[in-house]
């Protein structure tokens, strides 16, 4: 993998070289694979870039402006390309990280799959850049954690079930698969209380089944970090395929590659997992029950109240599991 250090020596050699009429100087990225990567300055400002051949000129989705970062095509000497643009210099450390991260992608050995990847990647990063400032919060890694605690107990039955996690993309759901829908709310220490974050959240639908699920954590120092959890979940899924997409997933969700934070700064267990069926006595807002005035709103569940229909985690992701 070609490090952030590589990278700003390479930028700082470029720096140093003479203009010309160019539109970009450049030098070949090391590490790159089939689809010709290059580290390059634009030469009218100096500005980082990185630049990617475009095998598939039919393409046409290449394009945002997110975060002081911007990604357009251009059109270099060997034909059309991709370029990866530091806009905003305060940014530097971050756009190094991203180009470290994406050349890394690049390497299969057929140039236009090497391009989607990276373009993936690209799309990951997109996301987690319009979602995220600065590292992830400590209330957003515990919710994150809840969640592959639940997606780990599907894998363990099918790795195919990786698709169903859905809160990655903005979903509705956190997890869905042919009309069960799961929404997961984490707590860490004492407490019952969970925050659902809109209206439509206990909406059934569209569905023929709809659990919140529980995950109760607490603070040991026996028990597991963030980073080790993923590296658990990971070992789960056989392909480098699906390996890749957790990957992204994980960046669209808000965690950044480089984030030791959030990977190691919570050490938990699971205190108890509880599965709770929306059904129509279930205490909830929603949307068509209220004045039209009324667009969305955010309100606190006591889930202590709900001990009736409490049920254990594990028939839920069992019947979760089995849909075709």
């Amino acid at each position: 993998m070609t490090s952030s250090s590589q990278l700003d020596d390479l930028w700082m050699r470029l720096s140093s070289m003479a203009g010309g009429q160019r539109q970009f100087r450049s030098m070949r990225a090391p590490d790159a694979g089939a689809l010709d990567v290059h580290v390059a300055i634009r030469t009218t400002d100096g500005a980082r870039c990185l630049l990617f051949d475009l095998p598939d000129p039919e393409r046409t989705d290449a394009g945002f402006e997110a975060g002081g970062l911007r990604l357009t095509r251009v059109a270099l000497e060997s034909g059309l390309g991709i370029a990866l643009l530091l806009e905003d210099a305060t940014r530097s450390d971050l756009f190094t990280t991203i180009c470290s991260d994406v050349i890394g992608f690049a390497n299969a050995a057929d140039p236009i799959h090497a391009l989607r990847l990276v373009m993936e990647r690209l799309e990951a990063w997109r996301q987690f850049l319009r979602s995220v400032s600065g590292g992830m919060k400590r209330e957003d890694a515990i919710g994150l954690i809840g969640e592959l605690i639940v997606l780990e107990a599907l894998l363990a039955r099918d790795p195919d079930l990786l698709r169903t996690w859905r809160a990655p993309e903005n979903g509705l759901h956190d997890f869905e698969n042919a009309g069960h829908a799961i929404e997961v709310k984490t707590t860490l220490g004492p407490g019952w209380r969970v925050t659902v974050s809109t209206l439509d959240q206990f909406d059934v639908v569209g569905l023929e089944q709809l659990d919140l699920l529980l995950v109760r954590l607490f603070e040991t120092a026996a028990g597991e970090t963030l980073g080790r959890l993923i590296e658990r979940v990971a070992s789960l899924l056989p392909e480098a395929t699906d390996k890749r997409a957790l990957s992204n997933a994980l960046l669209q969700r808000g965690l950044a590659p480089d984030d030791t934070h959030a990977r190691g700064s919570l050490c938990v267990a699971v205190q108890q997992m509880t599965a709770y069926p929306v059904v129509a006595d279930f205490p909830r807002l929603r949307r068509h029950d209220l004045p039209k005035a009324i667009i969305d709103a955010r309100y606190v569940l006591d889930l202590a109240q709900l001990h009736e229909i409490a049920r254990p985690a594990g028939p839920t992701i069992e019947s979760f599991g089995d849909r075709a």
